[in-house]
């Protein structure tokens, strides 16, 4: 047999250079020497891992345990891989099978800390931080998910010393950096938010997390933007089941109110006429404010780097639809006192600037295999979007029977669409 410590020197080295590809050949060859080398195996599912092949990975594991069953990091790592693909349920299985094995890991116990906190048990996950603390006072995940904890229970200044002291730890570590950047965005600070998702991206410039929220960051100049993504954070802090009935329930309340000042006097009707457009107001603006706010990052010497291209299509295309919309409107406008295909036209007009919306939200390049049901919903409403408009523009009818069509298309999509993203 030849000897494959070289081979796992080398991966070793790759996967600390971010080469995962050049590690997992490596690895492969010593396979071939030692096909049954527990070790190996986990190296190369690990190599899986960091190219996001999660198949793959999973099966090299769950060999890895088969040859070493009392290996508590295959354990972890398995728990890792199912952290990774957001089935916390079957991680905490094995990363309790693994803490079983080795109760002294304190890494164990920050991963366990962090998938509690995407339950939303916000105590707990900082009871386990605490507790892999107290196994390793400078174990980083702990500390990154103590203060992630910390700030979800607003203990604001609890939460910056901890930030703080994991940073003071590894200064140069970019998972700190943009747990920190995360932290400082939910609080409102989004400037210092920048300066952290920056740093974690010169660190690392594949890091998607940092990516991620520096766009946040930058967006959030903008007021609106900056409101809407307070809301989101307070919605996703609490329970699956709230972040159904919160926006219902408002939804509700707002029709019973106006409903109800409608027959009222003429103060009442005025205030429910107020709070309807108020809430329609937050509804455009919900849907309208993240393609716009991405195609001004197009013009921003930092945004531009963190638009991804998907983002990029996405803001071109809601921007040209509603350009595209607003032309027709005002055509249709001056051509009022010379015939009748007015109406047709502003009719055209609107269905393009609604069309903005799906286009605005949908995944690019356009894919007919492998693609999901709002996928196909948002092709097919385009489509229908855009054939509604030529059938208005040569209608002198303000709302064709066609058009009603794709307005019912419309109405549904904007409901199975947001409740899509829960």
């Amino acid at each position: 047999m030849e000897d494959i410590n070289p081979n796992i020197q080398r991966a070793h080295i790759l996967l600390e250079q971010g080469r995962p590809r050049d590690a997992e050949k490596q690895l492969t060859e010593a396979l071939q020497s030692d096909p049954e080398n527990h070790y190996v195996l986990s190296l190369l599912a690990k190599c899986k891992l960091d190219l996001r092949e999660f198949d793959g990975a999973t099966a090299l594991i769950e060999s890895a345990i088969k040859q070493a069953p009392t290996e508590d990091y295959y354990f972890y790592l398995y728990a890792f891989t199912n952290y990774q693909q957001d089935k916390n349920g079957k991680a905490l299985i094995h990363l309790q099978k693994a803490c079983a094995l080795n109760p002294y890991a304190s890494a164990y116990f920050g991963l366990w800390a962090m998938i509690l906190i995407e339950e939303k048990q916000f105590e707990a996950a900082l009871v386990k931080a605490d507790e892999g603390l107290a196994l390793d006072a400078e174990e980083l995940t702990c500390l990154n998910a103590r203060a992630t904890a910390l700030n979800k229970l607003k203990r604001v200044d609890d939460a910056v010393i901890t930030m703080h002291h994991a940073l003071k730890q590894d200064p140069t570590n970019e998972f700190t950096h943009t747990t920190v950047g995360w932290n400082y965005l939910e609080k409102g600070k989004h400037r210092d938010a920048v300066d952290h998702f920056k740093e974690a991206l010169r660190l690392n410039p594949t890091l998607e997390s940092a990516r991620t929220g520096l766009k946040e960051a930058l967006k959030s100049k903008v007021a609106p933007y900056r409101w809407l993504l307070k809301y989101n954070f307070w919605i996703t802090n609490k329970s699956k089941n709230a972040r159904w009935i919160v926006p219902i329930s408002v939804f509700v309340a707002v029709r019973i109110f106006a409903g109800a000042s409608s027959t009222g006097n003429g103060n009442w009707k005025i205030v429910g006429g107020i709070v309807l457009g108020l809430y329609l107001l937050l509804v455009i603006t919900s849907w309208v404010i993240n393609p716009l706010a991405n195609f001004f990052l197009l013009f921003d010497k930092d945004g531009k780097y963190a638009v991804s291209n998907n983002e990029k299509w996405n803001a071109l295309s809601f921007t040209g639809a509603i350009v595209l919309g607003l032309m027709v409107v005002i055509a249709s406008i001056f051509m009022t006192s010379q015939n009748d295909q007015s109406n047709g036209l502003l009719t055209a007009g609107l269905i393009l600037m609604s069309v903005a919306i799906p286009l605005g939200h949908m995944r690019y390049p356009w894919k007919f295999k492998g693609s999901n049901f709002l996928q196909w919903y948002s092709m097919a409403l385009v489509i229908t979007g855009f054939i509604t408009a030529i059938f208005c523009s040569f209608s002198n009818e303000s709302l064709p029977a066609f058009a009603a069509v794709y307005l019912l298309g419309f109405a549904a999509y904007m409901w199975v669409h947001a409740f899509s993203r829960r």
